[in-house]
Order: C-alpha cells, then sequence, then structure tokens
C-alpha cells in the first residue's frame, strides 16, 4: 500500500512539473509571437509615418528616417545609417524604399520585412492615386501656393542634411577633393538640361578617377616602404 502511495505521489510530481514545463513553453511561445507583432506593428507604423508625412525625394525623407530608425528607436547606429544612405543613393531605383526594406527585413527577416514594407507602402499608393484624382480639380493657382510652400521645407531639410554631411566629410576628406567634387556636382546640376543630366554617368567618371588616383597614392605608398625597408636593413648589414 506505501509503495502504491509513492509511485502515485512519483506519477503526480512528475505529471506536475510537465504540466509547469508546458506552460513556461507556452508563455514563452505566446511571448515570443506578442513581441514579435509588436515589433512588425512598430516597423508599419514607421513606414506609414515616413511615407504619409515625409515630402519630397529620398534625400528629403532622410532626416525623418534617421529620427526615426537612429534618434527614437535606436534600431541603426549613426554609422550604419550613413553606409545605407550612401549605398541607396548609388543604387538604381527609390532610395527611401531601399532603406525602409533594408531596416524591416533586418529587424523582421526578409520574409515579414518583404511583407511589411509592401503593406505599408500600399495605402500611401492609393492615396497619392487619389490625390491625383483630386488634384486635376483644383484650379492651377492653388497647386502653384502649395508647390511653393513644399518645396521650400524641402529645401530646408535638404540644407540642414547636407552640412552635416559636408562637417563629416571635411574630417576624412582633403580640401582640394572636397572643393572639386563640389563645384563638379554643382556645375552638373544647374547648367546641363535634363535629358543629359544622368547621375550613373557623372558618378562613374568619379569612380574611375578616384580609383585611379587612390591606385597612384597606394602605388608610390608601396615605393616609399620598399625604400625604407631597403634602407634598414643595409643600416642592419652595416
Amino acid at each position: 500500500m506505501k509503495f502504491n502511495i509513492i509511485i502515485i505521489n512519483h506519477v503526480s510530481i512528475i505529471y506536475q512539473y510537465n504540466a509547469r514545463k508546458n506552460n513556461k513553453q507556452k508563455t514563452i511561445k505566446e511571448r515570443t509571437k506578442m513581441h514579435k507583432f509588436k515589433n512588425i506593428f512598430e516597423m508599419i507604423l514607421f513606414v506609414l509615418k515616413v511615407s504619409f508625412v515625409g515630402f519630397g525625394g529620398g534625400n528629403a525623407l532622410m532626416p525623418l528616417i534617421k529620427s526615426e530608425a537612429v534618434d527614437k528607436k535606436k534600431w541603426l547606429s549613426i554609422e550604419e545609417f550613413d553606409k545605407v544612405v550612401i549605398v541607396s543613393n548609388l543604387l538604381p531605383g527609390p532610395s527611401v524604399i531601399q532603406t525602409i526594406g533594408y531596416i524591416s527585413i533586418k529587424f523582421l527577416g526578409k520574409m515579414w520585412g518583404t511583407l511589411v514594407t509592401l503593406l505599408a507602402l500600399l495605402p500611401h499608393v492609393l492615396f497619392a492615386f487619389g490625390l491625383y484624382l483630386l488634384v486635376n480639380l483644383l484650379p492651377i493657382k492653388y497647386l502653384y501656393v502649395v508647390s511653393v510652400g513644399v518645396l521650400s521645407a524641402i529645401v530646408g531639410v535638404l540644407i540642414i542634411f547636407g552640412i552635416r554631411y559636408i562637417k563629416l566629410s571635411h574630417k576624412n576628406m582633403p580640401i582640394p577633393l572636397w572643393v572639386s567634387l563640389f563645384c563638379i556636382t554643382f556645375a552638373f546640376c544647374f547648367f546641363i538640361p535634363s535629358p543629359y543630366n544622368v547621375p550613373i554617368v557623372v558618378m562613374t567618371i568619379l569612380f574611375i578617377l578616384i580609383a585611379i588616383v587612390e591606385f597612384i597614392i597606394i602605388k608610390k605608398s608601396k615605393k616609399v616602404i620598399e625604400i625604407v625597408d631597403d634602407k634598414n636593413i643595409r643600416n642592419e648589414d652595416l
């Protein structure tokens, strides 16, 4: 009788242990799901805010993305954000979608990140299409007023964003190279007519020139190192 009671107690203890273990696993899974849904919801709100609130092209929206993803949410470091801005401007296509897609895929994975980006951009596309239909009903003078206000805000944002990168590049780039790049970019934007001002042409030429200059500098530095090594070897022999 005592033996049966001991067995029953052991069985009940094992059953309670397994039940607690299963409950813990369920709570962990539920918390993981809730955390994942929370991240998805936050990412959707982030994409909607960037796409609805922001006006202008890709570079005009980068300060808003930086304010949300770097300053508030801490999803990216400032160094990683700078790299994303550079790469997204070098690649063909809209830089805003590329930046948003990178952030979404990094924190939600490829499948969920892609779906969140597409779903969050869909209302913006529908809203823009509806706005385009409504704009045709407005008199042209109201559109001029709206465009002046929006363009003024975009120019101000781009100037502030450009000043920040000028300060950063000034520390890591020689002044003659920086001035020459600025003059070439300014002349290209203001003096070349629309069908011929394709950025990829100038970017390709600049990349080739920079590669040639870097190659020459590296080659000269190697020669200097070899000369110094030869002198050291001779001094050791003496």
